[in-house]
């Protein structure tokens, strides 16, 4: 299964992760990507790291203002709901993006290349 930037969209992954451990045969794999716990942190107030909070981005779409909303959360609050719901995490990464193109904005382009943005997770559905 694959999901990428969408988890950090719900609250509690707590009764998703078990479900998604259910439908899964045992050895079967869950890769998903969310935005890096500390780019939530840097759009939060920054007063409470450990707690999950919704937080509000905005992005440039097409010239347009667009405000998106998402929750934030520490490692923990990714790594623990995995550990309960029966998951192991093989791989963990903070990738760093490769060719981006020429007209990338020069702040979005230093963001990108310096600060940790996105992490990718790769959890196995152990055997039984």
């Amino acid at each position: 299964m694959v999901a990428s930037l969408v988890l950090h969209y719900v609250e509690d992954w707590g009764p998703l992760l078990a479900e998604l451990h259910r439908l899964m045969v045992p050895g079967g794999v869950l890769v998903f990507s969310v935005h890096h716990p500390i780019t939530g942190w840097n759009l939060s107030d920054r007063t409470g790291y450990h707690r999950i909070e919704l937080v509000n981005e905005e992005w440039n779409w097409d010239g347009q203002p667009v405000t998106a909303t998402m929750f934030r959360r520490p490692l923990s609050a990714i790594f623990g709901p995995l550990r309960n719901a029966g998951f192991t995490v093989d791989v963990v990464d903070e990738p760093l993006p490769h060719d981006l193109p020429p007209n990338t904005d020069a702040g979005m382009r230093i963001a990108l290349t310096t600060e940790p943005v996105f992490l990718f997770v790769r959890a196995v559905r152990e055997p039984t």
